[in-house]
């Protein structure tokens, strides 16, 4: 007994001394990040070296975080990595805030069963409340920095990086210009840490307290995260959260219920299962002008690994 009322007031005055607020250490934030007792895999280096795996990089405020509803369990093995360690995923995921559940498990199993990879690994960061300006020079951008750090000792590049935030700034009245830049800047931290993943921006921005947008949803920053999407080379667009907003999908007006989750993780599956055939087509058409190669031999390529890839799948 003494032993645990010893860690518990360690546990506060280290959070004290973290500069975290009350609602930090009330809420159990502190403990979970540190003390969580879950044991990292002893084959690490197997499964990050492993083949066919996705690396889903997760961040942004809390509809990107552990504070959907439910008790999710995942059908598969999926893993998350934090602080350098490697652990099987379990809900409520290591690295970011929040007590519930996140959407990012429910998305690893989708990935797995479509047949589109074998290992996930989720490497989840995001914080409630913030802002897209905090992420690029705020606190949010030291935790940023940190991951990146455990990226670069472990030789660890994201396959995929999923931004999922926007609801701060409809409340800040950030306009389409400034946020269009600040994501940039948010991109550009990436690039120049030599990760080239694609970067999905989810179209988030729907709040229903605090502005006087119609409906909750600023146009501003749902158009500043389009455009984005249309001026950066290998930045895509993300799914519309706006649009699961009905009561059915958030049990408190913001955060996912279990049914928004379910929702969301299938939105987030089908946007990155898409193929994008205007790229295909560029390609093509680039394979054709310089290297002389018909665009009909390519199609029937094409459809052939098509068939070959569905045929191993799920035959």
């Amino acid at each position: 007994m003494k032993l645990k009322i010893t860690l518990l007031l360690a546990g506060c005055i280290l959070g004290i001394l973290a500069n975290r607020n009350k609602e930090y250490l009330i809420d159990g934030q502190f403990l979970r990040n540190n003390l969580h007792l879950r044991k990292p895999v002893a084959n690490k280096t197997e499964i990050l070296n492993s083949k066919n795996v996705m690396i889903l990089l997760t961040f942004g405020q809390s509809n990107a975080g552990n504070y959907g509803g439910g008790n999710y369990r995942t059908k598969h093995i999926l893993y998350n990595y934090y602080r350098g360690n490697l652990y099987l995923a379990d809900e409520p995921l290591l690295g970011t805030d929040g007590k519930g559940n996140s959407v990012w498990t429910r998305l690893g199993d989708m990935l797995i069963d479509s047949g589109i990879c074998k290992r996930v690994i989720i490497i989840p960061f995001a914080i409630g409340g913030t802002s897209i300006q905090s992420w690029v020079s705020g606190e949010p951008r030291k935790k940023l920095d940190e991951i990146l750090e455990y990226l670069r000792e472990d030789g660890l590049k994201p396959t995929h990086i999923l931004w999922q935030q926007g609801e701060t700034d409809n409340v800040d009245r950030t306009t389409k210009e400034q946020y269009k830049n600040r994501l940039k800047q948010l991109i550009k931290i990436f690039r120049d840490n030599k990760l080239q993943a694609p970067f999905y921006t989810s179209i988030t921005s729907y709040f229903p307290y605090n502005n006087e947008n119609i409906l909750g949803i600023d146009t501003n920053i749902t158009q500043a995260q389009l455009e984005v999407t249309k001026e950066i080379y290998n930045v895509k667009e993300g799914p519309n959260t706006d649009q699961i907003n009905l009561a059915y999908y958030r049990s408190d007006g913001v955060h996912m219920s279990e049914k928004g989750l379910e929702k969301l993780s299938l939105e987030w599956y089908k946007k990155m299962k898409n193929i994008d055939v205007k790229e295909i087509i560029a390609v093509m058409d680039e394979l054709e002008k310089e290297r002389g190669i018909s665009k009909d031999y390519l199609v029937a390529a094409l459809e052939e690994a098509l068939v070959k890839a569905y045929k191993q799948n799920f035959d």
